[in-house]
């Protein structure tokens, strides 16, 4: 529900409040008829109690503008006929008399601008707006509400401005310019912000919330509608703390947070029933119907929709009723329960085309204004008609794109309107066979019935003959069964040495099958990593997976086929395993997963198979100990490696290959990268990649290299990587 930020913003004027108001306005009429001077004291009051009653008692309000006119006439001071001429446009207003509105609206304006009277203007000009919003005439709603906010501009009206630029705002919001809706509410509210206006923040706020909502941005809804409802608890206000909660209550419904959409619906609830708000009380209960019956909870569901049918009938609550009944329909529906959701869904039917004739008799009589007020315009606005042939050409075009609009909007009806129809035949044909299916259910238990009947006295008959066979038969069993227990005993002798024996052979069976498959199980994690192999042993097999990041980590030993021809094969391979070894180490160390060796290169990954956030830093600390480790052995041994090292951050694809001799790979272009920052590097240095470097700057030292052409990879961003931070 959007918040007008101008007279509108009254709406949620709490029960309390209201009654506060009441007693103000009774002292006031209490001293009014006992002043009876006809002077300017006198005027201010009768004007007082004009404004004042438009949300009590418009009627009233009239009547106390009527005498504000006539006293105002009399005095010399014109601005107190231009404030009797303003309240009784707020009572007409407040009665949807818009034609008599815009009329004393525009009378307090020309004499406000007479008297040269700025704020008044900004103030006559706002309730214009107000008067076209009201009737859809949003084109022209904007063009006052702008000339209102340059108005306050110019005189530093900071609560003008607010309600100029929230009132700005929904225009954009109806219109679903939602960008501009959303700067001009921002504006409002950090100008509520610097005034303290609290009241209108929490309106602001509901209404930012409600535009993101509008965007299925479900976060940022939420983000202000949580501020406006802080808001309503600091000022305690009962009835905007309920719609609030409701508020928030939808949104974690379209989030399918049924669990925190349970929550505030409940608390809005307990709320309106402690206030009786009946209005509140239907839509909470019409809510939580809702989210249990996203959940198929249908019997709870159930509950609910009964619950909010009765009380929104009680107050003729008519859309909320109509919500109940299809609800129903579909509860009923889903249970196999037909002809409840026939009749449910015919009285939905019956009561959405009653609503849709409102709502036509509604948009006949906003036409008729609408005709009323240009008819009306072409005498109170001859002086502007030069500057307002490009708004009225924006007007008509407005209202060509409307006329298209609801002729598109009437065939979607139509079409809607015919799949209901659809529907409901299905939902009563659907009944009609549960009933035929009842009624053959019934014929087919009865014939079955009486075959059982049947069969049962033939079953007796056959019993008696069965009974005295068995008696002749239990003698003969008695002269066997002395024999069989003898032999029973011999036999369960013999049986339980040989149970005894097996059970010896089984434990030493058992304990050779452990220690194969202990055997097993370490060659298995020698090969796979650990969460692999588990899936492997449990599932049979371990499917491919993609990782959205990891740093892969490769190395290669500088002139390796040099150092090669001058070794005997024994030094050489003697050399590699004692690298090899220490890197495996360093990146067990580290978390790293070895993927394999090609030769004298290496190549290890770091972030998966379990996703880790700091793979690169893990990595980067691993590449650093293995160019440590090298160097500690060249100083040690003259006859050793240089290294070369390369990283790459990025997706790859893991998984096993192979069916006899399997192993673990990682795939992707991520992998292919990599090998360039290790062919592109330096012996003994490090070689990372702009996309590691990204992750790294902030911990480790990194020397820029500028672009570098890789094979097949074209121009790269590379930096050494020096050392830790």
């Amino acid at each position: 529900m959007r918040i007008a930020a101008g007279l509108m913003c009254f709406l949620f004027v709490a029960l309390g409040q209201v009654n506060a108001q009441q007693r103000q306005l009774d002292s006031l009429a209490r001293l009014e008829r006992t002043y009876v001077k006809e002077d300017t004291i006198r005027a201010k009051l009768l004007n007082d109690l004009a404004r004042g009653y438009y949300a009590v008692s418009p009627a009233k309000g009239l009547q106390y503008a009527d005498k504000a006119i006539a006293l105002a006439e009399k005095l010399p001071d014109k601005k107190w006929l231009a404030g009797a001429y303003s309240a009784k446009g707020t009572n007409k207003m407040a009665l949807s008399d818009f034609t008599a509105a815009l009329e004393y609206y525009q009378k307090a304006l020309t004499i406000n601008q007479q008297l040269g009277n700025q704020q008044g203007i900004a103030n006559n000009y706002n309730n214009i707006g107000l008067v076209y919003y009201s009737i859809f005439e949003y084109p022209r709603a904007l063009e006052f509400y702008q000339k209102t906010l340059t108005i306050n501009e110019q005189t530093g009206n900071k609560n003008g401005i607010t309600n100029a630029l929230g009132n700005i705002g929904n225009i954009h919001s109806e219109l679903n310019d939602y960008a501009k809706a959303i700067e001009y509410y921002q504006r409002a509210l950090a100008m509520c912000e610097s005034t303290g206006n609290m009241q209108a923040m929490s309106g602001i706020l509901v209404n930012i919330g409600n535009v993101y909502t509008q965007l299925s941005d479900y976060p940022q809804a939420l983000e202000y509608k949580q501020r406006a409802l802080e808001l309503s608890e600091r000022q305690g206000n009962k009835s905007r703390i309920a719609n609030n909660l409701s508020n928030i209550g939808n949104v974690y419904t379209q989030m399918g947070n049924y669990a925190a959409a349970l929550q505030h619906h409940q608390k809005a609830l307990n709320i309106n029933e402690a206030i009786q708000d009946k209005k509140g009380i239907a839509s909470n209960l019409s809510g939580i119907c809702t989210v249990y019956l996203l959940q198929q909870d249908y019997t709870t569901a159930g509950v609910y929709a009964q619950k909010a049918l009765a009380t929104s009938r009680s107050i003729g609550l008519l859309s909320t009723e109509s919500e109940a009944l299809l609800s129903l329909s579909k509860i009923y529906e889903n249970t196999q329960r037909f002809d409840s959701a026939y009749i449910a869904y015919e009285q939905y039917i019956a009561l959405r085309d009653s609503i849709n004739n409102v709502e036509i008799q509604k948009q006949v009589t906003k036409k008729t204004l609408q005709f009323e007020f240009s008819k009306k315009e072409d005498s109170l606005r001859q002086q502007q008609l030069l500057t307002d042939v490009k708004l009225n050409e924006q007007i008509l075009l407005a209202t060509r794109q409307r006329q298209e609009l609801q002729l598109k909007q009437n065939a979607i009806d139509l079409s809607k309107k015919e799949r209901e129809l659809q529907h409901l035949a299905y939902l009563k044909t659907q009944a009609d066979l549960q009933y035929a299916q009842s009624e053959n259910k019934a014929k087919e238990e009865q014939l079955t019935l009486a075959e059982n009947e049947k069969k049962l006295q033939a079953t007796q008959v056959n019993l008696q003959q069965t009974q005295l066979q068995l008696i002749a038969k239990e003698l003969q069993a008695q002269k066997t069964q002395r024999i069989i227990y003898i032999f029973g005993i011999c036999l369960l002798g013999l049986l339980s040495f040989l149970i005894f024996r097996n059970y010896k052979n089984q434990q030493k069976s058992n304990t050779i099958i452990s220690l194969e498959k202990k055997k097993s199980d370490d060659l298995l994690l020698n090969i796979l990593p650990g969460e692999v192999a588990e899936e492997l042993k449990e599932k049979g097999e371990a499917p491919a997976r993609h990782y959205d990041e990891v740093t892969v980590l490769f190395t290669d030993f500088v002139d390796f086929t040099s150092f090669a021809e001058n070794r005997s094969p024994q030094a050489l391979v003697s050399e590699l395993h004692a690298c090899f070894k220490a890197f495996d180490e360093i990146i067990e160390r580290h978390g790293l997963e070895k993927i394999k060796t090609i030769g004298d290169a290496y190549m290890a990954v770091s972030g998966l198979p379990v996703a880790d956030a700091q793979h690169a830093r893990n990595a980067a600390r691993a590449a650093l100990e293995i160019q440590s480790c090298i160097k500690q052995r060249q100083q040690a041994e003259e006859d050793t490696f240089e290294i070369r090292i390369g990283l790459h951050s990025g997706p790859v694809v893991a998984g096993i290959v192979g069916a006899k001799k399997f192993a673990y790979d990682i795939w992707g272009d991520t992998v292919n990268t990599a090998a360039r920052m290790e062919t592109s590097s330096e012996p003994g240095k490090i070689n990372i990649s702009g996309a590691t470097y990204a992750l790294l700057h902030n911990d480790f030292t990194c020397t820029y290299r500028g672009k570098i052409t890789a094979k097949n990879k074209g121009e790269i961003d590379m930096y050494f990587l020096e050392g830790k931070g």
